[in-house]
């Protein structure tokens, strides 16, 4: 925990581990799979976590929203649309196997994520995503399949996996820096 003095107030940042964040979210009955890194806030899930499930060997990137409900209905509560009784619109929320979900992305409620998918940052998803595609902006689209990402990316890809911090600095720097 870091704790930061402020004139009037102290400011508390706890880093929760991805083991802590998983066991505290599956207690809250989500779903999550092996082998899945969140590096999200668990804030990222709502307050229907139970109604989320995630697949094995998937990676929930900073800043991202699961969205197990629609807050809109709230006008039409306010109308008297529903004869008086407060109304909520809630939906599941699915996520496959080995799932990329990018840096602010956004997923809606009552949306299927299929199997091998990468979500782009600041996508917001808002129907099912297939399988083996990649999906990208507001809303999202499929702009490709994986055999055609890896196509554009197989000769910019750099092994930096098991080495040093050293090491990984100087050859990122060889590389794009120069």
């Amino acid at each position: 925990m870091i704790i930061r003095k402020f004139k009037n107030f102290i400011i508390k940042y706890i880093r929760t581990s991805n083991k802590q964040k998983i066991k505290y979210l599956r207690k809250q009955g989500t779903i999550i799979g092996e082998k899945t890194r969140i590096h999200c806030s668990i804030d990222a899930f709502g307050s229907e976590p139970y109604l989320i499930k995630i697949g094995k060997d998937c990676f929930l990137a900073a800043n991202i929203h699961l969205l197990t409900h629609d807050g809109g209905v709230k006008v039409l509560n306010s109308l008297n649309y529903f004869d008086g009784k407060r109304m909520s619109k809630m939906g599941k929320l699915e996520i496959g196997d080995n799932v990329f979900v990018g840096d602010g992305s956004y997923i809606m409620p009552n949306v299927k994520v299929g199997n091998n998918v990468i979500i782009g940052c600041h996508s917001v998803v808002t129907k099912d995503v297939p399988n083996n595609v990649v999906v990208a902006g507001i809303p999202a689209k499929v702009i490709c399949t994986l055999d055609e990402y890896y196509e554009k990316c197989k000769n910019e890809v750099i092994f930096v996996s098991n080495l040093s911090v050293k090491d990984k600095k100087r050859i990122l720097i060889d590389k794009y820096m120069k």
